[in-house]
């Protein structure tokens, strides 16, 4: 096997295992409901709110994401992205108002996690022309097996 095919494997396999775990960390925030509503007393509306601000801000962002991966490449990126993504949710133990959760999770969080989607398919889409849509396929199996 040729050293760029035994690459792009790699590649493949690495952005299937981005998806695994970005999706899987998506889907804590369930897990955090019943924790937010003990402490503070909010209700549920309030705290899914901050869900929906943070999937709208990744579709805002992942157009802007999108222009930053052609001009600096994905490994930048999505280093930044992660560093970001991870300061987001480090932020959320300081939480005692419902705007800080919409702040920390809801926009911090949600500029970080908006790289891995485009980054990842972005970049097997480069590594493959004739298996392009198979490999891409792959890749976002990734995002079921996270959650």
């Amino acid at each position: 096997m040729s050293t760029r095919r035994s690459q792009s494997y790699v590649i493949v396999g690495t952005c299937f295992s981005i998806q695994v775990v970005y999706v899987g960390i998506l889907f804590t925030f369930g897990l955090m409901f019943l924790e937010f509503e003990q402490a503070f007393g909010w209700n549920r509306t309030t705290i899914s709110g901050a869900f929906s601000v943070f999937l709208l801000t990744t579709g805002f962002v992942g157009v802007v994401i999108g222009k930053l991966n052609d001009r600096f490449g994905p490994s930048r990126i999505m280093i930044a992205g992660a560093v970001i993504h991870g300061i987001g949710y480090a932020l959320m133990y300081m939480i005692q108002a419902p705007w800080q959760l919409y702040l920390f999770y809801g926009v911090l969080a949600a500029v970080g996690f908006s790289t891995h989607d485009v980054l990842t398919l972005s970049t097997v889409a480069r590594w493959f022309t004739t298996q392009r849509n198979l490999m891409s396929g792959i890749v976002k199996a990734g995002a079921g097996v996270g959650q």
